[in-house]
């Protein structure tokens, strides 16, 4: 039981490793939602998104249709859709 344990934790974490791989060099399948102070839905993108990590905890970048998408200071859901 225990070696399954270990072999299933290794297995979830290549899992992630290999969709980290796939974000950073193809882009995911996404919808981004962004919202307001309210709680509004603002905008929302959908695509192959690729979501470029940043320094900052208040900022969101992505790419989307070609374009550089940033974002400031507004609540953000990205959820990976399933292909």
């Amino acid at each position: 039981m225990g070696l399954s344990l270990v072999l299933g934790g290794c297995s979830q974490k290549f899992q992630r490793g290999v969709k980290d791989f796939q974000s950073k060099w193809v882009g995911l399948d996404r919808k981004v939602t962004v919202f307001s102070a309210t709680g509004e839905p603002v905008r929302t993108y959908e695509g192959r998104i690729d979501i470029e990590p940043t320094e900052y905890g208040n900022k969101i970048k992505f790419a989307h249709d070609g374009n550089m998408v940033l974002i400031y200071n507004m609540g953000v859901v990205i959820e990976e859709v399933a292909e």
